[in-house]
């Protein structure tokens, strides 16, 4: 009987998890995406912030996560395969031009961006993938980075209970900003 009720409890919480993880964090994301690009768009976030070591990357399976058309999922493997980030950032401005209600491509220009340094760009373009996901979040964890990255550490923190609030079981996001926090916190001496 013991089994039988541990079986139950873990395929309830495994898809509990896979609801969770595909419906974005709860966001209202959606649309349909345009121009060269095609599929469909907008929905759910993917992947995980890249933790506490400052060399994050969106390490996800992203392949299977709806909300990533061929397009995205290409300018995705360069991303995490290859870290070419200048080489995909013109792709992801074309990208972000053809499906501008696609939160996923807002929140891998932000990403790119980042890495390169370029954090006003960064900060725009995670801001604009909120207004179309408020909780999405692998935007809400890589811009708590931002926000730590350029010393802003309080915004990191409302980040964080953000995503306290929307992440309910398993939440790699809100678990890989907390160690960055803890990981500024050390080397700050807060």
């Amino acid at each position: 009987m013991k089994g039988i009720l541990l079986v139950t409890f873990v395929t309830f919480c495994l898809t509990f998890t896979v609801i969770a993880k595909n419906d974005g964090g709860g966001g209202d994301g959606g649309g349909s995406s345009g121009g060269n690009s095609g599929g469909s768009s907008g929905g759910s976030s993917g992947g995980s912030s890249g933790g506490s070591s400052g060399n994050d990357g969106p390490s996800g399976n992203y392949s299977n996560t709806s909300g990533f058309d061929k397009e995205l999922k290409r300018i995705l493997f360069e991303i995490e395969k290859k870290e070419n980030y200048e080489g995909v950032l013109k792709d992801l401005e074309v990208y972000v031009y053809e499906n501008p209600q696609n939160a996923n491509g807002w929140n891998l220009i932000g990403f790119v961006s980042r890495k390169l340094g370029k954090f006003e760009d960064a900060e725009l373009y995670y801001n604009t993938g909120l207004e179309i996901e408020p909780q999405h979040d692998d935007i809400l964890a890589y811009q708590g980075e931002l926000y730590l990255q350029t010393n802003r550490y309080e915004k990191a923190l409302e980040n964080l209970a953000i995503l306290s609030d929307i992440c309910i079981f398993n939440c790699s996001e809100k678990i890989e900003l907390a160690e960055a926090i803890k990981k500024y916190e050390i080397e700050n001496n807060l």
